[in-house]
Parts: C-alpha cells; sequence; structure tokens
C-alpha cells in the first residue's frame, strides 16, 4: 500500500489512489490530502482521516472541473401526489378487504380475457391492461401512479408488458396488482370465419 491513499468515507466519491497530485484533476469544492491528522475548527485532531484542503488555500483554480465527454444524466419528471394518494396509500386500499379493486365485486373474471376485450378499457374511468400476460384493471391505480396519470395511459387497453418492463423492470407487478387482477390474458390470434 505504499505511497497509496486509502479510502475513507470522505473519499469514496472517487478512487484517486493511483493518480499523483500533478495528474489528478481539480476538485470543486474540496480536495483532501494524503493521511494527515485532520483537525477540528476547536483544534481537536483525529488521527487516520484525511485533512481537507480547500481550493483558496491550495492555490488551485476555482470554478467547475473540466468538462467530459460523458452526458449528463437525464432527470425523471416528478408528479407530486395528490393528498392520499401515495404507494403506501395504495398499498393500505389493497389491504382492505372492503374495497373492490377489479370493479367484479374483488374477483377475478374467472376466463381469459383477449385483447379485443381490454381495448375497450382504455380511458382514464376504465383503464384495463395486460402485464407479463395477466390482465389488471388499473381503473383505481390511476391517481397512485408516480409517474402520473399520463404515463400509466400510454399502456391502458393494451399489452403493456414491454413499456413496464422499459421503466419498471424491479417492480413486483403480480404483488402491487394482485386485488385489480381481472383474469389471464387470451393471446391466441383471433380465427378467421369464412
Amino acid at each position: 500500500m505504499e505511497g497509496r491513499v486509502p479510502m475513507t468515507a470522505f473519499a469514496t466519491v472517487t478512487d484517486r489512489s493511483g493518480e499523483t497530485p500533478s495528474t489528478a484533476e481539480p476538485a470543486t469544492a474540496v480536495r483532501f490530502a494524503g493521511t494527515e491528522t485532520a483537525a477540528s475548527s476547536d483544534g481537536a485532531s483525529f488521527a487516520g482521516f484525511p485533512v481537507a484542503q480547500n481550493q483558496e488555500s491550495s492555490g488551485e483554480p476555482k470554478g467547475p472541473p473540466p468538462s467530459s465527454t460523458a452526458p449528463a444524466p437525464r432527470r425523471r419528471k416528478k408528479v407530486p401526489f395528490e393528498k392520499g394518494y401515495s404507494q403506501q396509500d395504495w398499498l393500505r386500499l389493497t389491504r382492505d378487504p372492503k374495497e373492490d379493486l377489479t370493479g367484479n365485486r374483488g374477483r377475478p373474471l374467472g376466463r381469459k380475457i383477449t385483447l379485443a376485450e381490454v381495448e375497450l378499457h382504455n380511458t382514464v374511468d376504465d383503464a384495463w391492461m395486460v402485464l407479463n400476460g395477466k390482465v389488471y384493471n388499473v381503473t383505481r391505480y390511476v391517481k397512485f401512479h408516480p409517474g402520473g396519470v399520463d404515463y400509466l395511459m400510454q399502456g391502458a387497453g393494451k399489452d403493456a408488458t414491454r413499456l413496464f418492463h422499459k421503466y419498471h423492470k424491479w417492480v413486483n407487478v403480480d404483488f402491487m396488482m394482485q386485488k385489480c387482477f381481472l383474469g389471464p390474458f387470451d393471446n391466441t390470434p383471433p380465427t378467421v370465419q369464412e
């Protein structure tokens, strides 16, 4: 470990242990020196912690770091929830035995559901969606969707499995929407009648 700066809680953002001070990029606010003893504002010292050096005292130029070729991360558009429509409220609602989230007195339809039938339910007041081969009545969930009504309605009345996995690979839809389950999706192609 000769000549290497140990990683600490203060230096976990970027590992610069392989760089020499002359090749290291200038920091934007604080740069940490080796493993000298750090001192607090009251003069107490903490052995083993790096000493923070402000740019003003180190003589390095102020300003943003040099531009890189990596694109800036895209920010998600966050939609504020109405009061009573958070994910916690949705889970509470799904646990209530009196709630009918299927629109069928709390029971699945008991048969396979075709895409033609799902396509009839594509409005905010009546929205069905196919996810992972299962049909869900998402009408009551519309206001609870973290991305907002518009994003959820992109998949209403269709097989939205691909769209769902594009944004929600990690979400267990069977758990979240179990009380909205209507029945299995019938994906057999319609037969041509002569």
